[in-house]
């Protein structure tokens, strides 16, 4: 057998990927997320007053993510601060159904996945004001900087909990579902606002459901919620839904009186117009022919996006240059595109935590397939499925030495460690490997495979990377960290000011994986305090004394945004790891401190 890989060799990866059994993480926890299922953001509530400007989505610039701080300390302490000040009610909308009151569902507990099924426990925010939860949830404007976090935080986004006391459940939605899409999941997004009645629809869901069904290019999914939207919302696109919906329906007739009032009112106007229409056109007997032109087009909103997507166009690139990250994981989630151009933005999916190790191989074995997917692509896909199935393990770790390339800090690197992740686990510990143990390891631990990445204890060296991974990732005891191999980490450490030892040394110590005096010793000698205590870290240590795992997961999420781990400060994974782990989120604190050290 050669390693040159074919076709079916990577779908052969793809059945080893897909039998693999380890009594890890990424086999039983939040790594495989959910079932399957910008822009100008949702405007922001009314009725409230007290919603934040500085990241409230109605401000925020087509497609893009707020601006982000420096670091993390100052919007998760604003966050805290704000919310603890705002005691409004949310007010309640008048309900009226249109559906049986046995198939009604009830907006007190809402969510795709229950904690059977390996959602957070429905009591997860425990006796915590809505409105408290509601300034956190919209005050985490991103980007974030852990994948990891990213993934936990989907997972209680996704969960069937219970709707905080003063918040509407259907506004509690609407806020959930637009974080979702912050984060790049238009499709677990667009699964929680489906759990919804249309009947018990405010203004707020309204509005995020829009950007939730274009996200998708899903136009089919906005009809019944069109008229509501028009009543409620009252804006251009949601009249103009209205001329698409009837196309879809057939109704051709209503199609174009609509769309014809849609011109001469000015509901949309230039490519968005022409894009509505050829949207009409494709609907049940449509007959418009429409071509569009980009040119003189500037930037990307929500409309243009789905329904582009919606009639399988894709727009130039340079349209979306002010574009958020989160837009790549809607790109690659979209079923409309052929396979090559969904892995263009697949590595940016990874890399925030949307596509898993599965979804990556998968992707891989269908541009294989696929006749314009170009060389350089497919070349990626052969080097991947020979990271499966080489010969012999030489050959297999060549492969993924080929995929992550030179060791950096970015999206392409962590997506590559994503790709490679069960690929590394089929290796056998040996020392002949040990010059790449460090990303074996890293590679591990992106999928969750912690039992497969303590097997290299006893192959990596004190003070190495791969040490300092097996020593924060590894489930179970293990051998508390001295300052001897402390030491020596940082003696390799370039990162600016030691920035990873430091986050090293705050992973350990929120997981009680180092000595004492070690511990003190060693933030002596890096000049940083890993307890400091803010507004934010008062919070979320609050929140863990009361066992309430969903705050504490929204609170670690507010406390990683930054545009990286070179950003997050290194007192707030301390207390973040300590306050997961607390609450009995160990697992998910031991991945979120390796990848803070892979990355920082």
């Amino acid at each position: 057998m050669t390693d040159k890989i074919t076709k079916g060799g990577l779908l052969a990866a793809a059945a080893v990927v897909l039998a693999f059994a380890l009594p890890a993480l990424g086999q039983q926890g939040p790594e495989s997320l959910l079932p399957e299922g910008f822009g100008d953001p949702a405007p922001s509530a009314p009725n409230n007053p007290a919603r934040p400007s500085s990241s409230s989505p109605s401000t925020t610039k087509a497609g893009t993510s707020p601006a982000n701080p420096a670091s993390g300390a100052v919007s998760a302490d604003a966050a805290a601060d704000d919310a603890e000040e705002d005691e409004e009610d949310a007010q309640e909308m008048v309900v009226r159904y249109d559906v049986p009151p046995a198939a009604r569902r009830s907006l007190n507990a809402i969510g795709i996945i229950s904690e059977t099924s390996g959602g957070f426990p429905a009591s997860s925010f425990g006796a915590t004001n809505g409105a408290f939860l509601k300034q956190v949830v919209e005050r985490t404007s991103g980007p974030i900087a852990s994948r990891w976090g990213t993934i936990m935080a989907r997972r209680l986004l996704a969960s069937r909990t219970n709707t905080p006391v003063g918040v509407n459940g259907a506004d509690w939605t609407a806020e959930r579902a637009w974080l979702l899409l912050r984060m790049g999941d238009s499709v677990v997004a667009r699964g929680l606002v489906q759990q919804v009645d249309a009947g018990n629809y405010t203004k707020r869901l309204h509005e995020v459901a829009m950007q939730t069904y274009l996200a998708n290019g899903d136009l089919a999914g906005i009809c019944p919620l069109t008229e509501g939207g028009v009543r409620l919302v009252n804006s251009g696109r949601w009249k103009m839904s209205r001329a698409i919906c009837a196309s879809l329906a057939g109704e051709q007739g209503s199609a174009t009186g609509f769309i014809n009032q849609g011109r001469y009112q000015g509901w949309v106007r230039g490519v968005d117009y022409l894009l509505t229409e050829k949207a009409v056109g494709a609907g049940i007997n449509g007959r418009r022919s429409v071509k569009i032109e980009w040119d003189g087009v500037e930037g990307m909103n929500p409309w243009r996006f789905g329904l582009s997507a919606a009639v399988g166009l894709e727009p130039p690139e340079q349209l979306f240059s002010n574009s958020g990250r989160q837009i790549n994981g809607w790109r690659a989630q979209l079923p409309m595109f052929a396979p090559a151009i969904r892995a263009k933005y697949a590595p940016g999916a990874a890399a925030l935590g949307v596509f898993s190790n599965r979804d990556m191989v998968d992707l891989y074995a269908q541009v294989l397939d696929d006749p314009d997917a170009p060389d350089a692509m497919k070349t990626q896909a052969e080097n991947l499925g020979n990271a499966y199935t080489a010969s012999d393990d030489s050959g297999k770790v060549s492969a993924m030495a080929s995929i992550w390339g030179a060791e950096r800090a970015d999206a392409d690197y962590l997506a590559a460690l994503v790709m490679t992740a069960r690929a590394a686990a089929l290796i056998t510990p040996n020392s002949d490997h040990a010059g790449q143990a460090d990303g074996l390891i890293a590679s591990m631990l992106t999928a969750g495979l912690d039992r497969s990445a303590a097997r290299w204890s006893n192959i990596v060296s004190g003070g190495s990377l791969g040490w300092a991974l097996v020593t924060l990732g590894a489930p179970g005891r293990i051998t508390l960290a001295d300052y001897g191999d402390l030491d020596e980490f940082y003696s390799n450490d370039d990162s600016d000011d030691g920035h990873k030892s430091a986050l090293l040394l705050a992973g350990l110590a929120g997981l009680g994986r180092v000595e004492s005096g070690a511990r003190t010793d060693f933030a002596g000698d890096l000049k940083v305090n890993i307890a400091r205590q803010t507004t934010w870290s008062k919070a979320i240590t609050a929140a863990a004394s009361r066992g309430e795992q969903g705050t504490v997961a929204l609170m670690a999420v507010a406390g990683m945004q930054a545009p990286s781990w070179a950003s997050v400060p290194a007192h707030h994974l301390y207390y973040i790891v300590r306050s997961l782990r607390q609450v009995g989120l160990e697992a998910e604190a031991r991945m979120i401190a390796a990848e803070a050290v892979t990355l920082g």
